[in-house]
């Protein structure tokens, strides 16, 4: 027991992003304990709204049965999940008929972020005792693995974590194209989206730095970081590149839904107000993400469009693909001095 319990903690301690770490708690959780249903909620954290992800679950079927359930927004959530959220603190309940619900709330840098969810036939003193120390670990670890992903200015991804991130991201579109390949209503439902990248430029931040100095510099990357949580989605990868270069990837949507969030985010960006600075905006270059295509291919594409923005006027957001097709600007281009690292 002692020995097969420290192997586990080792499997939990070697992965390297939160997805692994999740599934390897849920599989912890559920050999040491057993359990019904174990689930792990997050709190989306958006400004305003009560929105909460079920980002992994794994349900037993029979004894040697297993199904585990894919990411999904919660519409309805239980009171119970909430007030665990809220509160911070462990929610017992427990039905007529023996089956207890328990949710353990998750925290990092000490707010509640997440829950963790079992439903069982009820918990030992021991199993409870275990099941704690199992999501104490999960936070600590979880707090080491932000860190690392982290910039340490704004606290969006670094530019060390961007080709992992959009490796995945690419990987879950290439295993939904295969899954739907006999599914001609969920192809036609979703046909013409895509995944896009975003190249993001301060537009004369120099100037910011220059007159005013680094501090407020930073104010203004910090407050644009700030904007960018508040106004995507949880699910939208932000990265800050270095200086006042950022880059955002979307999940799946169609070219008009895409326009026109980063067209009300540039507006956003103009009508807010900086420290010191009565106006800013904000260059964008947007490129498709094919599920084959290379992370430095795409990330060229998008920084060839912003390109183009800011020779052209700035405050601009240009797609790469409408470029290309009006011929504004060439397939391949010599002097990209992109690079990952």
């Amino acid at each position: 027991m002692q020995e097969e319990l420290l192997n586990s903690v080792i499997k939990i301690t070697k992965t390297r992003d939160v997805d692994s770490l999740e599934y390897s708690l849920i599989s912890t959780i559920q050999e040491f304990i057993g359990c019904q249903e174990v689930a792990v909620y997050k709190d989306l954290q958006i400004q305003g709204e009560l929105a909460i992800e079920r980002s992994l679950s794994l349900r037993v079927l029979t004894d040697r049965e297993y199904e585990w359930d894919e990411r999904e927004v919660v519409r309805s959530p239980e009171p119970e999940l909430v007030s665990c959220l809220q509160s911070a603190c462990i929610i017992t309940v427990q039905s007529t008929d023996g089956v207890e619900r328990r949710w353990l709330p998750i925290t990092l840098l000490e707010k509640p972020i997440g829950a963790i969810a079992i439903i069982s036939n009820g918990l030992k003193s021991s199993d409870q005792v275990l099941l704690n120390a199992f999501c104490r670990i999960f936070e600590n670890y979880l707090t080491i693995l932000h860190e690392n992903e982290r910039d340490k200015l704004t606290g969006l991804l670094n530019r060390q974590t961007f080709e992992k991130k959009l490796k995945q991201l690419m990987e879950k579109q290439v295993i939904k194209q295969h899954k739907t390949v006999w599914q001609s209503d969920l192809r036609n439902q979703h046909q013409g989206a895509t995944s896009w990248l975003a190249m993001v430029d301060i537009d004369h931040f120099k100037k910011v730095n220059d007159n005013y100095g680094h501090v407020c510099g930073d104010e203004v990357l910090l407050l644009l970081a700030q904007k960018m949580r508040q106004f995507f989605r949880s699910s939208d990868l932000l990265f800050r590149f270095g200086g006042e270069e950022f880059v955002m990837v979307f999940e799946p949507t169609d070219y008009e839904s895409i326009n026109k969030k980063l067209s009300e985010f540039m507006e956003v960006v103009r009508s807010t107000h900086f420290p010191f600075v009565k106006k800013l905006t904000i260059s964008v270059g947007m490129s498709r993400i094919s599920p084959y295509d290379f992370p430095i291919t795409v990330l060229e594409n998008a920084d060839k469009a912003l390109y183009y923005a800011k020779e052209n006027g700035r405050d601009k957001l240009c797609f790469y693909e409408e470029l290309i097709a009006n011929k504004l600007i060439e397939t391949h281009q010599e002097g990209s001095d992109i690079d990952l690292f």
